[in-house]
């Protein structure tokens, strides 16, 4: 059995291992290698150290080692010396392999481990094994708020080998953690919904936010039906329903509903009242059909910073169909199984079929997959990499329209600000000329497995955002001894002069660790695409935020500049 990694020349290197060049190309060269050595990083063995060595004694040698380096580094290794996984000070111990346990090590924090979450079973699939290495196996532990979770959730916890705990000795919460949980979490521990997440999973919240970023980008947040809140625009769409065409039909919600709950069509004849409860959103009458079937996307958006903002989009997801044929006649105005989408509402339908993911029934089908669906786009000669070009733009412009607030909300909790992460599901329907429009933002989307389809999706899907998202695999005296960060004052418009030369005297050590996560994620993704930050985007999408955010432009600046400043 390979001894744990304790490689003695790792404590001359400065904090983050040295690369060759700027870009992530580096991660794809050393994967390769890695994966020509049985995709493993073998482990070199050591002689025997003196064991029980005391802290004192081996805090003197570090310093002798310290000593070795240049200015620069020495204050850099001194700032991380108490920070840093305690067990690489420990003695080396020959484990079995029920002791064992493989976990990812960071190519450029050599001192980092975050846990590796395998696929389970039931997806017959092999995660990338790169950057993998052995430690000394602890228990893990995840804590669940309210009734047991879906099988997806449960699969991809069972597969990296959590149980279910209900003391604080968790490593990620899932559900809506109390205001005292929030504020007691340690420095390891995540949770996996933002302070402030229902900034855009409430349907009148989202517009709020987006419409103030419609009247400034009027052409380019074209991407939203006009909506009416009742409470305070009921006056205003009275009179637009007023001058309305005879056949104009729009389509009304509650604001903080679900699963097609409250929805319904209403026309120039239609009651309402200033009702606060509900909103009226203009109906896309003309919406794109397959098979004649009005049909929706549901979408996977991860966000896993607020500042800087970090934002992903899962790689397949959901097609959810009607299960009538589409008319637009006013005698079909009341019925749901032609105008919704919703799953919830669409299984109770007699008409509704199941995808048993065969290829001769799929087509007929009442759920699909995306990459089904990207397959009847191509029999239909539609060039289905513009259109979810179309759809990350539309994902990407209302994650910065919502930055704000969730700012905002974190901000109050600045020293959490690295435990949380959301997983949106965002649905988009798709009209005639090709091009998305918004309906809405979902918290918490469903991940209930009620088919082989949506069992193989959502799986893969929570196991790629537990491994994507980093959880710490930890040691708790690591977060017993804490030195006090010395506060920096940073003005936003030095970065334009920030280089390799000079980034070490400009930024501090929090800085530094900001950019270093955005790279290590990168290099986790599976099945998710990184939309921001994008090397390719970052310049086009800068003019959306509401203000410059250091974090933001200094990630910006990394990439235009480069050249490696990550040693």
């Amino acid at each position: 059995m390979q001894k744990r990694v304790q490689i003695e020349s790792r404590k001359v290197q400065t904090v983050y291992a040295p690369l060759a060049t700027s870009s992530l190309t580096i991660h794809s060269r050393a994967t390769s290698q890695s994966q020509s050595q049985n995709n493993t990083i073998k482990v070199i063995q050591k002689q025997p150290k003196i064991r029980n060595r005391s802290l004192i004694t081996r805090h003197i040698k570090q310093k002798q080692i310290f000593s070795q380096t240049d200015t620069c580094t020495n204050k850099v290794l001194t700032e991380r010396n108490l920070e840093i996984d305690c067990s690489l000070m420990e003695p080396s111990t020959t484990t079995s392999i029920q002791q064992s346990q493989l976990v990812w090590q960071s190519p450029y924090r050599p001192h980092v481990y975050t846990i590796y979450f395998p696929y389970p079973q039931m997806l017959q699939q092999t995660r990338s094994q790169q950057f993998l290495v052995e430690q000394i196996k602890k228990p893990l532990y995840y804590k669940l708020q309210g009734q047991v979770p879906f099988k997806c959730i449960l699969s991809a916890f069972e597969a990296a080998g959590f149980e279910r705990s209900d003391e604080e000795n968790w490593l990620i919460y899932w559900g809506i953690a109390s205001k005292e949980t929030l504020k007691e979490m340690k420095k390891y521990q995540k949770t996996n919904h933002f302070p402030g997440c229902w900034s855009v999973g409430r349907k009148d919240n989202l517009w709020i936010h987006l419409s103030k970023v419609k009247r400034k980008f009027p052409t380019e947040y074209y991407f939203i039906p006009n909506t009416y809140l009742l409470q305070y625009d009921f006056e205003r769409f009275e009179g637009i329903r007023e001058s309305a065409p005879k056949k104009t039909l729009w389509i009304k919600k509650p604001v903080a509903s679900a699963r097609g709950n409250g929805i319904k069509l209403i026309n120039k004849k239609t009651k309402l009242t200033a009702d606060k409860r509900y909103l009226v959103m203009d109906y896309i009458s003309n919406p794109h059909l397959i098979n004649n079937f009005k049909y929706d996307l549901r979408v996977y958006v991860l966000i896993t910073s607020i500042d800087p903002l970090r934002v992903y989009m899962y790689k397949d997801g959901l097609v959810r169909f009607a299960t009538q044929e589409y008319s637009l006649k006013s005698s079909d105005i009341k019925k749901r199984f032609i105008h919704l989408t919703n799953f919830s509402v669409n299984k109770q339908s007699p008409n509704f079929i199941a995808n048993n993911q065969d290829m001769e029934q799929q087509v007929k089908a009442s759920k699909w997959s995306h990459k089904e669906y990207k397959q009847q786009l191509i029999a239909q000669g539609i060039n289905h990499k513009i259109l979810f070009k179309s759809i990350q733009d539309v994902v990407l412009k209302t994650c910065i329209a919502a930055e704000p607030l969730l700012l905002d909300r974190n901000g109050k909790t600045s020293e959490h600000k690295n435990n949380y992460f959301e997983l949106f599901g965002f649905d988009i329907l798709i009209d005639e000329t090709l091009k998305p429009w918004l309906l809405e933002v979902n918290v918490s989307p469903s991940l209930n497995s009620a088919s082989e389809l949506d069992a193989q999706i959502k799986t893969q899907l929570i196991s790629d955002m537990l491994h994507l998202i980093g959880i710490e695999y930890y040691y708790k005296k690591a977060f017993r001894i804490q030195i006090k960060k010395r506060l920096f004052e940073r003005n936003i418009n030095e970065i334009q002069s920030i280089n390799s030369r000079n980034f070490r005297q400009k930024v501090n050590q929090t800085d530094l660790d900001v950019m270093i996560q955005s790279l290590e994620e990168q290099l986790r993704l599976g099945q998710f695409k990184c939309l921001y930050p994008n090397k390719q985007n970052l310049f086009e999408y800068e003019q959306y935020f509401e203000y410059p955010r250091f974090h933001n432009k200094l990630i910006q600046k990394y990439f235009e500049d480069g050249s490696n400043w990550i040693i």
